[in-house]
């Protein structure tokens, strides 16, 4: 039952409380993040079955289908987020803002959140202060106190942070060898955090900040991804081309220009050695398979 609700510029949030022993499975229109208040139970994602309890955190895209079994009366706090605090539709003369910079960093969060299952937080000190945020969130909604709005948007950005962080630690875990350093995982990372600065991501730029030279860093890469890392780079730019033919407005022109491709031409070219069709094309299809 929704105990209550608003809508904040570009997220949702709203408490609510299971009484039934499960939930019907549902997609959402966009992003969701999901905090158990209390309760306890199995939290139904894609075919798969993670218990749940308090003080766990999910993260959902629209492709996930999702329910809830409750054991024990549960209670969520969800964010829902609509495309336009994901993907800002933003000029040129704003591209490099501060705030632009944030809303892109929060991509690595979108696109390597599904490599973690089920609760995304890891490090205990962060659930401690999630908690803290979450109950701060919550009254800062309920309150007409003076700066809210600001509050409340800096808090949504802090527990953003937060998931990244934690997606971060958690993969560094997991691909942690018997051997040594997990030098892959950093370089992935670091193409996803510079992935809009065409500089910083040549193979000569990635191979001077990891000490490594040009031929070496490339056949390490791709022995241990099975990919160049000039693929790498591509296709990872490719997946951010979809997420904004998909859930932003954005010109296709204005996509080139925000990823580094050359024109429009450049990007369509790309687009469609990898997939068949242009950008637009593809933009259509996504578009038409929402509406059915």
């Amino acid at each position: 039952m929704m105990r209550s609700s608003t809508i904040f510029k570009d997220f949702e949030l709203s408490v609510k409380e299971y009484n039934s022993k499960k939930s019907r499975p549902h997609r959402h229109s966009f992003f969701e993040m999901i905090y158990v208040l209390k309760g306890s139970g199995t939290h139904l994602l894609n075919g798969n079955r993670y218990s749940y309890k308090k003080g766990d955190f999910f993260l959902l895209t629209p492709d996930d289908l999702h329910s809830f079994e409750s054991l024990t009366v549960s209670t969520f706090c969800i964010i829902d987020f609509t495309k336009h605090f994901f993907v800002k539709t933003h000029r040129r003369d704003e591209i490099n803002s501060g705030l632009n910079d944030f809303f892109r960093k929060t991509e690595y969060i979108f696109h390597n959140h599904n490599k973690i299952k089920g609760n995304v937080i890891v490090n205990e000190k962060d659930k401690l202060f999630i908690q803290i945020l979450i109950d701060q969130l919550i009254f800062e909604k309920k309150n007409e106190q003076p700066m809210r709005d600001s509050i409340l948007q800096n808090i949504v950005f802090l527990l953003l942070n937060l998931i990244g962080r934690n997606i971060q630690q958690n993969l560094s875990g997991s691909l942690i060898g018997r051997n040594s350093r997990n030098t892959i995982h950093d370089m992935i990372y670091y193409i996803h955090e510079h992935i809009y600065d065409k500089e910083l991501i040549t193979v000569e730029r990635i191979a001077l900040h990891f000490n490594k030279s040009k031929d070496y860093i490339s056949i390490y890469f791709k022995k241990h991804t099975q990919t160049s890392l000039k693929e790498y780079i591509i296709q990872y730019k490719l997946n951010l081309v979809r997420t904004r033919l998909i859930y932003s407005d954005l010109s296709v022109s204005e996509i080139a220009y925000e990823l580094n491709f050359t024109d429009e031409s450049h990007l369509n070219k790309t687009f469609r050695k990898r997939y068949g069709q242009t950008a637009n094309e593809y933009r259509k299809s996504e578009w038409d398979k929402k509406r059915h």
